[in-house]
């Protein structure tokens, strides 16, 4: 507890009377995996004795020799305990009127009553069913409402809790541990890379920022030439838009997309409307809180669309459940260990998301060579202005606006360009620490901030294994080319702030880098600890193909070691789709269940 103090203290003065260091430790305790949790306690143990009798600027110059330091294990070290302080910093009230932030919006009063009446297990609970559906987000939610469809009796596991519109407040801290993995922490196994997934009731369509992409054309012909059935996913693409109401009428820029809009017409640049899977959405001051969830229902998560399409036609819905292994009775699947739950069936559909789903199916002893490879994450890092005018980014539409501007750097690989919504926490994962000083100026300028997320298409993969606890452990290491298309997307957001008239900008690298017509020779730097590296777009660890030599699922989906267990989830994509990835899931989703639908029949 004392170096947990001192440290806190020496990111931000203040933060031990403000109960950082508690918030911490309860973060440690609930929201970290064992193995994480292991590891963090073992660094504050072992923390360098004395730190806490150091004085403020040399503690803040040890921060940063662990910062600077030639040595992976210190850089992630550091960038662990940075995120952990600062996040709950400014999470907690305290510091919100320094840096003229108004806080969360509070319940609506007039938010939509729930619309799903989940079961709640309380002790052992047997089921039986058709088919065992293993996640409720853009995948499960999908598969579960076109099998219930289809006449077949449906059971959907789901290892979080379910929220609804009411239980939409706006604050990061309850928003991030009810509707996050991790709450918010996940990461590879390094920390190089965030893994930012939906862990309640409906999964990331809850939580994301409503872009609508349909599958790029050229990504659909990469994928046949990889045993994928990209010449049949056509009518699933276009039911999936259908029922989400994917449109461009929603798309009132907010301050955020008017500055990059400036930036990129300044330039000469590609720039679009995005389209969005909203109805009514209010574009406003709600919308920028909508990553803690939509409290107007809005979005068309799967919560208003396919798993209210489910529970219609007769599915039951388990939540607060976790599949433990998929069991297997003479070579086929029959059913889903998940503790004190446990579920008969004829077949099993894993949509767990592309970390889950591997590790699922390694717990069941599947052996493909291919279960867990390829692990594809859209690595996106950010680029930062700062303003004369106020720009309030925690405010307007999620994302209204895009560009396309280098997309097609490298034979179909390139970055795309799109804001993001800035709330005090999210923005301290992101901002340079260089001093605690320094820091709190840059997060004073909240109000008239604005950022640029660089989305490269990675052409490099991980790999998703499992620990002796039997919990998913994501590796992944950028490849060389994906380095340098990363490197000319930072370089690019920074100069479409500079041509908007930003005053000062700055890239989210540990260490700040500031742009002046470039940045710094050198200054992209990202391996492990070197700067601010998020996946919201996790993809491809048990990808479909034409092969067992090649792929983990065939072309329907099913596994090829075990006949009746279908993957309906980003992990099947064969390579990254270079999109944000909802509506390619969904179609996948729509395809295979479809097929697993007729084959039951």
């Amino acid at each position: 507890m004392r170096s947990l103090d001192a440290i806190c203290e020496t990111f931000a003065p203040g933060a031990v009377e403000q109960g950082v260091p508690d918030a911490v430790l309860d973060a440690i305790e609930h929201d970290l995996s064992r193995r994480e949790r292991q590891r963090l306690q073992l660094l504050l143990r072992t923390w360098l004795p004395g730190y806490s009798r150091l004085s403020q600027s040399r503690r803040e110059a040890v921060l940063r020799a662990w910062r600077d330091s030639p040595v992976p294990l210190m850089r992630t070290g550091f960038q662990a305990l940075r995120k952990a302080a600062l996040a709950f910093a400014y999470m907690l009230p305290g510091r919100w009127e320094a840096i003229g932030y108004p806080g969360p919006l509070g319940p609506r009063g007039d938010a939509p009553a729930p619309r799903l009446d989940p079961i709640e297990p309380h002790g052992d609970l047997e089921l039986e069913c058709d088919v065992c559906v293993v996640g409720s987000g853009a995948g499960g939610g999908v598969a579960a409402a076109m099998l219930a469809a289809a006449g077949l009796d449906v059971v959907v596991l789901e290892a979080g809790g379910y929220w609804s519109e009411r239980d939409f407040d706006g604050a990061e801290r309850t928003g991030l541990r009810r509707l996050y993995r991790g709450g918010g922490a996940s990461a590879t196994d390094d920390q190089g890379v965030g893994l930012i997934a939906g862990a309640c009731l409906g999964g990331g369509t809850v939580v994301n920022y409503s872009t609508s992409f349909r599958t790029p054309g050229e990504v659909l012909e990469e994928w046949e030439q990889l045993g994928f059935p990209s010449a049949e996913l056509g009518p699933s693409l276009d039911a999936v838009c259908e029922r989400l109401g994917v449109n461009t009428e929603h798309n009132l820029p907010s301050r955020r997309d008017e500055v990059m809009r400036r930036g990129l017409e300044s330039l000469g640049w590609h720039v679009d409307a995005m389209p969005r899977n909203v109805i009514g959405c209010e574009q406003g001051v709600v919308c920028g809180y909508c990553g803690y969830g939509c409290p107007l229902g809005a979005k068309q998560s799967t919560l208003r669309t396919w798993l209210d399409d489910a529970a219609a036609a007769g599915a039951r819905i388990v939540v607060g459940t976790k599949a433990r292994r998929v069991l297997v009775e003479n070579g086929v699947a029959t059913g889903v260990d998940a503790g004190p739950v446990r579920v008969r069936s004829r077949a099993v559909v894993s949509a767990a998301g592309a970390i889950e789903t591997p590790a699922l199916l390694l717990r069941s002893g599947l052996r493909n060579p291919n279960v867990g490879r390829g692990l594809r994450l859209h690595p996106a890092t950010a680029v930062f202005g700062i303003f004369d005018e106020e720009i309030r980014p925690w405010e307007g539409t999620m994302q209204a606006l895009y560009s396309d501007q280098h997309r097609h750097l490298d034979d179909g690989y390139g970055i795309k360009y799109e804001t993001v919504p800035a709330h005090p926490a999210l923005l301290t994962a992101a901002v340079p620490w260089d001093g605690a000083a320094e820091h709190a100026r840059l997060m004073a300028s909240l109000p008239r901030l604005s950022g640029i997320a660089v989305i490269p298409r990675d052409r490099g993969s991980g790999r998703v294994r499992i620990g002796r606890d039997g919990e998913p452990i994501a590796t992944y290491r950028l490849a060389p080319d994906d380095e340098r298309r990363l490197a000319t997307g930072v370089d690019g957001a920074g100069r479409i702030m500079a041509a908007a008239g930003a005053r000062e900008v700055f890239s989210a690298n540990a260490r700040l880098q500031r742009f002046t017509d470039g940045f710094p020779t050198g200054a992209f730097r990202f391996g492990p600890g070197r700067g601010a590296l998020y996946s919201f777009h996790i993809m491809g660890s048990v990808r479909m193909g034409g092969s067992p030599a090649m792929s983990a699922a065939n072309r329907a989906g099913e596994t090829w070691e075990v006949p009746n267990l279908v993957v309906a989830d980003g992990s099947a994509f064969p390579t990254a789709s270079g999109v944000n990835p909802m509506i390619t899931i969904e179609a996948i989703a729509h395809l295979n269940a479809t097929r697993l639908a007729a084959k039951l029949s």
